[in-house]
């Protein structure tokens, strides 16, 4: 007798595995809001939703502000961490 047939005749109900469930139709990812490149470039001149109509496009000049922020970011933490050690040395070297 085969594996089935045995679990069959003990009683126990076959169930299929979770795996073969799709999770991705189950939970679905929020919608994503549309990208306003205006409000990303508020300085520019001109309307540059008009310029770049491209979903792509939009993506990758929101990825270019998103960047240029954490560049910014870790700068600003080396500038610190700099003005620190040279307050350390010189308070060090000062009796």
């Amino acid at each position: 007798m085969s594996e089935d047939q045995m679990e069959i005749q003990s009683g126990e109900a076959v169930q299929p595995p979770e795996e073969s469930k799709n999770p991705a139709t189950e939970q679905s990812p929020p919608p994503e809001e549309p990208i306003i490149l205006k409000k990303l470039f508020p300085h520019a001149k001109q309307d540059l939703d008009l310029l770049f109509p491209d979903p792509g496009m939009k993506q990758l000049l929101k990825d270019l502000v998103r960047t240029r922020q954490r560049n910014t970011r870790f700068l600003k933490r080396v500038d610190l961490s700099v003005d620190e050690k040279e307050a350390e040395d010189e308070s060090a070297e000062t009796p």
